[in-house]
């Protein structure tokens, strides 16, 4: 499929997707159930909103124009590698503290049943497309993914969007053995965008936990840190 022809990351070799290339007759949604339980990572002020408001954040697939948005996934370790920890890459990762005192672990419970399209791994070799060309790309070329982002959503009455983590990847193929071998299981590292007004349900915080607690990294953090080597300074 052909890359984007003015890409805004500014790069002549961009390996993002031309959006109106993506036949949307073609996605596959998948459902989640309602009372789903999931977890999001976000800074305090926008913890107990369930979303951060349009204009604020700069992910993959957020912000978009006029639609708030939240990350949220099954397991809190995809939770902390797709944010709090989404920095701690490389040979030798290392995160500071200060980088994860402003923000909240969060447990939300959605209040109803939502369709999300699929860009997991199996579905884009279903498009034609690789891991590469959309979310397995680097930061530098998020302004171009939520280019695309921007044309899928509400696709299909879609509430959002459902791919791969591409940091659990990168954690998962640093740590091929082990205890983290198993905690990074391909099927716990898929990841979500929920966006409003596409989901008209209501999401109920269940549960808010600080990732520093008393000038301390809290347990789930420290644990995750320490299993896949990841230095907290």
């Amino acid at each position: 499929m052909p890359a984007l022809a003015e890409p805004p990351c500014g790069q002549n070799d961009c390996p993002i997707v031309a959006p109106g290339a993506i036949d949307r007759r073609s996605l596959r949604v998948v459902t989640q159930e309602s009372g789903a339980i999931r977890y999001r990572v976000a800074p305090s002020q926008f913890a107990d909103a369930g979303f951060t408001p349009p204009g604020r954040g700069n992910g993959r697939f957020s912000s978009l124009p006029g639609r708030a948005h939240t990350y949220v996934a099954e397991q809190r370790s995809a939770a902390l590698l797709e944010s709090a920890l989404h920095e701690a890459a490389g040979p030798n990762p290392r995160i500071y503290q200060a980088q994860l005192a402003p923000l909240e672990l969060v447990t939300v419970r959605f209040g109803q049943s939502m369709s999300l399209v699929d860009l997991r791994d199996d579905a884009l070799a279903g498009l034609g497309l690789g891991r590469h060309q959309l979310t397995g790309a680097t930061a530098r070329h998020y302004p171009c993914t939520r280019l695309v982002a921007d044309r899928l959503a509400g696709t299909k009455g879609a509430a959002g969007l459902l791919w791969t983590s591409r940091q659990g990847v990168l954690h998962a193929e640093r740590n091929p053995d082990g205890l983290a071998s198993e905690v990074l299981r391909h099927e716990s590292l898929d990841v979500a965008v929920v966006y409003r007004p596409d989901f008209t349900g209501q999401v109920d915080v269940v549960d808010r936990t600080p990732l520093v607690v008393n000038g301390e990294p809290c347990r789930f953090a420290l644990e995750l840190a320490n299993l896949l080597r990841i230095a907290v300074l």
